[in-house]
């Protein structure tokens, strides 16, 4: 393991609740939700890892943190975004050797399958025409993708050539940039990532307004109310929050979000 978890809140007698980061960034996004859960219990983040960046490697390194930091259990797990994804893989590596209590998927939406029978410069097209046209929409800069290139690179070349574009089109902070490619990878991460089956407990707290995303995937247009996850997870609880899928953590929305789970989480 390369350190410890990040310590969102360290008070309380509950389970420990420990979440994984979404695309991109840290689980500091997770500041506001740990400040309303504590003095009921230790709320412990999974920060990004540089590499590996598949889901199962990533989790895999999740679970052994948790592990080390809470070795008996038992342990909530959870995650918003992408971050579901490694909760979910976590938990079930977790079931081995402990008891996993509930997973808690925040807004986790499992990408829909690629449309079938593209060919790889129509799959570039698909991926990267719609962040063209938002870069000429927002920054008045017409970014020319060469796709026919971008169909002969892997998932991370590709990632790194639309981001080498950006650069030279438009002057953008480095850290803006950056959050850019890590995001696209990790995307990128969970959309060749298939979740395995987890019978325990799983609750997912689904916003019920549409996101004001700059860019829209039609692969995460999602309309089922278990977003993909009642496939994979048998004893699934759905509910419903206030929000959009970028407020959940944010007020007033992270209030209502922070009393459901006090509601629903098991104490010690």
């Amino acid at each position: 393991m390369r350190g410890p978890l990040r310590v969102l809140a360290d008070t309380g007698d509950g389970i420990p609740l420990f979440l994984a980061h979404a695309a991109g960034g840290t689980s500091e996004v997770y500041a506001r939700l740990a400040e309303r859960l504590a003095g009921s219990r230790p709320v412990h983040g999974f920060d990004r890892l540089t590499a590996p960046e598949d889901v199962k490697p990533r989790a895999a390194d999740f679970a052994e943190r948790i592990r080390a930091t809470s070795p008996d259990g038992p342990w909530l797990l959870g995650g918003w975004s992408y971050g579901g994804l490694l909760a979910q893989e976590a938990a079930r590596l977790l079931t081995r050797h402990g008891t996993v209590r509930a997973l808690v998927l925040l807004d986790s939406v499992l990408p829909l399958p690629a449309p079938p029978g593209l060919t790889p410069v129509e799959e570039a097209h698909r991926r990267y025409a719609d962040f063209a046209t938002y870069i000429a929409r927002t920054y008045g800069t017409q970014l020319s993708l060469p796709y026919e290139e971008l169909a002969r690179r892997d998932d991370a070349e590709q990632i790194a050539l639309v981001m080498k574009l950006i650069e030279q089109a438009v002057d953008l902070p480095q850290a803006v940039l950056d959050h850019q490619r890590t995001s696209a990878l990790d995307l990128r991460s969970g959309e060749r990532h298939t979740p395995g089956p987890y019978t325990g407990r799983t609750l997912l707290y689904r916003a019920t307004e549409p996101a004001p995303h700059t860019v829209r995937d039609a692969r995460y247009e999602r309309d089922d109310e278990s977003l993909g996850w009642d496939a994979h997870c048998t004893d699934l609880t759905v509910t419903p929050l206030p929000g959009h899928h970028l407020s959940l953590l944010d007020p007033p929305v992270v209030d209502t979000l922070a009393e459901l789970l006090t509601r629903d989480l098991p104490d010690a």
